[in-house]
């Protein structure tokens, strides 16, 4: 057993292993790319001998705005730089976390090529931190359904846990960001203010007629054309986008940085959590597997790693916690569920809790919390009766299996003799002392070294004692 155990701990450590050097990995390999030498271009393909733009790449930026997707625009904007190409932004967000939001800006604001941004496709949006980083682009475009706006800061600290004058003061100081953008690219200050302190939204056809954006495009091909000998001034220098009949090239995500985008939803990270979960609670089940352990201990390193980059209440964590240790204590005790029916109640309560802000599109789900409560409740109902099951079960093998048995006396008792149980022959003395004759069925009752102690089973005493 404890052999066993050594392999399953050296199989999760090396699963662990595995993961980590993949990230790390990745990261290396994306830093080279951003780091290309491009010293063997030509002179006139360089952003600082530049004055026509006629290429461009393509990224997309989807869903929230958090650590990965930040790297990701980052990158592209690197690779865009490197190459001499401008850099078109399809955005479709419901918002994001602050910190990833400036980081994609100031990384905008500071590079030497015009970067465009154009909300799509149809029925896309450019919501709260969405609204931010279309202001702060060199050119900015919506297609059709589309609507911007939303822009006040949500609290990220949960309800009641910032106060009205902090959270003015924060209001004020996004204000004075998006003011700033909007002052240097040139677009409307004022309609700005108004969606960071109303939370306004506006369609496309409104966004244009009020000067928040430049274009309206039906599609990608259509905003080429139009964006076609648009000048952009840019960090003292002057670009003229030759962009008829461009054809861009997309930078798509490599698998990791998509994969860790695609965790940092709220509701896939505590999907993760969750499955993580019923892996340790079957592995405490059945001891000695060790897979079920080793997968569901990798699915809680990825729940929590995502759950790191969104804000935590950590009481809400607390209680998750709580809730694992006792489903694993009520089917290491045999405690039949008593323990259990709290740690469902603790993982409620701390799932409700665990995601800690205003912003709804952070929120885990309702609906999902509630079945992950459901599953995991009826998950525990099927592994807390099996265990009890088998500890009322009697054994049938050692010496408990022995005990309380039915035995055939073989050769009389004197009180001495032998009795088979089991197919087997074992040496056997009477209780009392008396003699039993052959044939006469016994109980056993104990055992002394290799000899049992029977006793003569009479009419009374049930067969198997």
């Amino acid at each position: 057993m404890i052999i066993k155990r050594n392999k399953n701990i050296i199989a999760f450590l090396l699963l662990a292993a595995i993961l980590f050097l993949t990230l790390a990995a990745s990261g290396f390999i994306e830093e080279q790319n951003n780091n290309r030498d491009m010293h063997g271009l030509p002179a006139d393909a360089r952003v600082a001998d530049k004055v026509e733009f006629s290429d461009f790449y393509l990224c997309r930026l989807e869903g929230i705005i958090e650590p990965s997707i930040a790297a990701y625009i980052k990158n592209c904007i690197d690779m865009s730089e490197a190459s001499g190409y401008g850099l078109i932004i399809l955005m479709d967000t419901p918002g994001g976390l602050e910190t990833s939001m400036r980081e994609i800006i100031t990384k905008i604001l500071n590079t030497p090529i015009p970067v465009m941004v154009f909300v799509y496709p149809v029925g896309a949006r450019a919501a709260s931190a969405g609204v931010f980083i279309t202001y702060s682009s060199d050119v900015a475009a919506m297609g059709p359904s589309t609507n911007i706006g939303a822009a006040h800061p949500v609290n990220l600290g949960g309800t009641g846990e910032v106060s009205e004058d902090a959270m003015e003061k924060i209001t004020n100081d996004s204000v004075s960001y998006i003011k700033n953008l909007a002052q240097s690219k040139g677009r409307n200050s004022d309609w700005a203010e108004e969606a960071v302190r109303s939370s306004v939204s506006i369609t496309a056809a409104e966004a244009l007629e009020k000067g928040v954006i430049d274009y309206l495009a039906e599609d990608v091909d259509d905003f080429l054309v139009k964006l076609d000998n648009k000048t952009v001034d840019k960090l003292g220098k002057t670009y003229n986008l030759k962009s008829s009949g461009a054809v861009p090239e997309e930078i798509k995500m490599n698998f990791i940085t998509r994969f860790l985008h695609i965790i940092s939803n709220p509701n896939i990270a505590y999907i993760l959590l969750s499955l993580g979960v019923l892996g340790i609670i079957y592995e405490f089940s059945q001891p000695g597997l060790g897979i079920s352990g080793a997968i569901g201990a990798l699915l809680l390193i990825l729940g929590l790693y995502a759950l790191s980059v969104l804000p935590i209440n950590y009481a809400g964590l607390g209680l998750i916690v709580l809730a694992v240790i006792l489903f694993v204590v009520d089917i290491l005790m045999g405690l039949g569920g008593i323990s259990s029916i709290a740690g469902v109640v603790s993982l409620i309560i701390g799932s409700f809790l665990l995601i800690n802000t205003d912003a709804p599109y952070l929120k885990i789900a309702t609906s999902l919390i509630i079945s992950v409560a459901l599953v995991i409740s009826g998950f525990l109902f099927i592994v807390i009766r099996a265990v009890y099951m088998v500890h009322r079960t009697r054994p049938v093998t050692g010496k408990e299996g022995i005990i309380g048995s039915t035995a055939v006396v073989s050769s009389a008792l004197k009180p001495e003799g032998q009795v088979r149980v089991s197919g087997e022959i074992w040496q056997a003395v009477s209780e009392t002392g008396k003699h039993i004759r052959k044939g006469e069925k016994v109980a056993v009752r104990s055992i002394d070294g290799l000899t049992l102690i029977v006793s003569k089973i009479i009419n009374k005493e049930k067969e198997g004692g």
